[in-house]
């Protein structure tokens, strides 16, 4: 079991995410109720919706072409609508966001401003039809007959390397990564203790902890097909407690896919260096 001071984080991951979502949506703060909805932009289009033989109604918006996929499980909460791109069949109070936390474009939400009671509609990209793909938890699927075994997931898939700690003085491990010799990102685990008992964050993490490291499915993206195996290389650098950096002799390299898990286990002292192996 994970120890608690020992806190998580992903680096480049989290800001990967971060930046492809406002690069994409634009986000800004939004609630269903207390809040202003996302200003139609200057050049905001109408989309049309149309009603298809094979599929029902479809509305297409930048060249991609949406069903109707499911509605709010819960509520919008601050930031989950991005850019408004535009509104629905000349009302310009029924609305079209990006979300901020599907990065990829796949889902898009349709919001009248003027009906508090209204609930949003979520369309799907028609062009995902038959494959699981990253879906925001709180957008349940109204189970349309037209999306068949369409799949949903709400956690980004990743592979995995969980480091077992046979080592001293370590209050940082941190990882870089390429795929098929591609810089994908990186990320890192440290000891997140500090407050009055620990002002500098000096202590270590402790021997016998296991923690992870991963690559993200989200650093895949515009890459690598996340659903293909890659060759992955990983490159390790330690931060001792005395704030010294450490580049550790080593580097994994491997031909993994997301969903892969390996294992390995970190060893050393800032005095004598640091090595990782099986």
């Amino acid at each position: 079991m994970k120890n608690t001071p020992i806190k998580k984080f992903r680096l480049s991951a989290a800001s990967l995410l971060l930046g492809v979502s406002l690069l994409f949506s634009g986000c800004s703060a939004f609630q269903l109720l207390g809040e202003r909805a996302p200003e139609l932009p200057d050049n905001a289009q109408s989309f049309k919706k149309t009603d298809t033989d094979s599929s029902g109604i479809v509305m297409e918006v930048n060249g991609r072409k949406y069903a109707p996929f499911g509605t709010l499980n819960g509520k919008l909460g601050n930031g989950s609508l991005g850019e408004c791109l535009g509104y629905v069949d000349n009302d310009k109070n029924d609305r079209v966001y990006t979300l901020c936390e599907e990065p990829y474009g796949n889902y898009l939400v349709t919001k009248n401003i003027n009906g508090i009671m209204e609930q949003p509609m979520f369309w799907r990209d028609r062009a995902t039809y038959g494959e699981d793909i990253f879906t925001p938890g709180y957008i349940v699927s109204k189970d349309d007959v037209y999306w068949g075994r369409s799949g949903c997931y709400s956690e980004m898939k990743e592979f995995r390397i969980e480091i077992t700690f046979e080592a001293d003085d370590v209050k940082e491990l941190s990882m870089d990564y390429k795929g098929n010799g591609m810089d994908l990102g990186g990320c890192g685990v440290r000891n997140a203790v500090g407050g009055l008992k620990n002002p500098d964050g000096k202590l270590p993490i402790k021997r016998g902890e296991v923690l992870d490291l991963a690559i993200t499915e989200l650093s895949l993206h515009g890459k690598l097909d996340k659903d293909k195996p890659f060759d992955a290389e990983c490159r390790f650098f330690v931060e001792s407690i005395d704030g010294k950096k450490h580049e550790v002799d080593y580097v994994y390299k491997n031909t993994v896919k997301l969903g892969d898990k390996d294992r390995l286990t970190l060893t050393g002292n800032a005095k004598d260096g640091y090595k990782i192996g099986k």
